[in-house]
């Protein structure tokens, strides 16, 4: 289990994992929230469906990259 999904579950939250689960989705309250992890685990990507929100940010952390999309996905 990669580092994504166990902060996933830590967080208590369920997601759709795919690509060996180094990618993850996620129902934010507006959107689907994304979170990547970068090439050679060197962080984490996130993004929201939402036109308006689709800048994609970047976390060290899987916590904080998951926390993130979702804040960005209940303003969406």
């Amino acid at each position: 289990m990669t580092r994504l999904v166990e902060a996933l579950h830590a967080l208590g939250l369920e997601g759709e994992a795919e690509l060996e689960d180094r990618w993850v989705k996620i129902q934010g309250q507006q959107c689907w929230v994304y979170i990547a992890e970068a090439a050679w685990g060197g962080g984490y990507y996130t993004w929201c469906e939402d036109p308006e929100s689709r800048t994609v940010e970047f976390y060290l952390e899987p916590t904080e990259a998951i926390q993130a999309g979702l804040r960005r996905a209940a303003k969406a």
